[in-house]
């Protein structure tokens, strides 16, 4: 299909080729009409005859590139749909492999991640205990979720520094903040002159030290690890919702269910009473 497709082009690019060239012909044959009158019949006669032909001829031109162009839309419409109709199928089979892969990756990572929260529940509670009877000279511990994922708080650092001499002024020590606009009159002193009758400002030069620094990073608390939520590997659902607990008892709790609702049990069964028509 592709090489009558490409014969169609080349035959309407053609056919448009034609249609202008006929077009100046008859363009040109109008101009020439009142000299053509004057040569004659015959002369008149002969040019009728081209300008009839040319008259028909681009009547069947502009059908032609009609006809081709309509053809070629036709086609070009078979032709994308048949690459979407490869499409569809080529993605139907991506998101049927993909799909077994989600319910197998996901299962897999909720499984541990189940596993993961009872671990660190069954820790909480435990450190909460020792703490509680800690005798003198011990520490308090700090819970495993805090050591994987608390951010430390960091100090301000400096990191450089040098010396500057800059203009101040006079009366108050104020830097200046457009130095150019200074007139040095020596020794370490300088004048702002303005426009009267505003006084001159004063000014001279003081020493300081300018450091750069990483700044100061407060401590950052996560939040308790078991407040996640847990998609269904194979439904809609959750299997495990755990943000809205505060307590690691709670969450031991609430792994207890999910442990029981993934117990495999029977559909129930219902009965319903309808009326008998007919």
């Amino acid at each position: 299909m592709l090489d009558v497709i490409t014969d169609r082009r080349a035959r309407l690019e053609q056919a448009r080729v034609e249609l202008t060239e006929n077009e100046s012909g008859l363009a040109a044959l109008a101009e020439a009409k009142a000299d053509a009158s004057k040569a004659g019949r015959e002369a008149f006669a002969s040019w009728k005859d081209e300008y009839d032909w040319r008259t028909m001829e681009k009547e069947r031109l502009s059908v032609l590139i009609e006809t081709l162009q309509s053809e070629l839309e036709r086609e070009d419409t078979a032709e994308a749909e048949i690459a979407l109709r490869e499409r569809h199928n080529r993605q139907r089979a991506t998101n049927s492999e993909l799909a077994q892969r989600i319910s197998e990756k996901l299962s897999q990572i909720n499984r541990e991640a189940l596993a993961l929260l009872r671990e660190v529940a069954a820790a909480a509670m435990e450190d909460a205990e020792i703490n509680a009877a800690l005798p003198a000279g011990l520490e308090p511990l700090v819970s495993a979720h805090m050591l994987a994922r608390a951010r430390q708080g960091r100090a301000r650092e400096e990191i450089g520094s040098k010396r500057l001499s800059l203009w101040v002024r006079s009366d108050n020590g104020a830097i200046i903040g457009d130095p150019d606009a200074v007139e040095d009159i020596g020794n370490g002193r300088g004048m702002i002159r303005r426009m009267a009758p505003l006084p001159a400002i004063r000014c001279h030069k003081a020493l300081f030290e300018q450091i750069s620094f990483h700044p100061a990073e407060p401590p950052v608390r996560p939040s308790p690890f078991w407040q996640i939520r847990l998609v269904d590997a194979d439904g809609p659902g959750t299997i495990f919702d755990g943000t809205e607990l505060t307590h690691p008892s709670h969450v031991l709790a609430a792994l207890d269910g999910v442990a029981r609702v993934s117990e495999p049990r029977d559909r129930p069964i219902e009965t319903e009473i309808r009326p008998v028509t007919g």
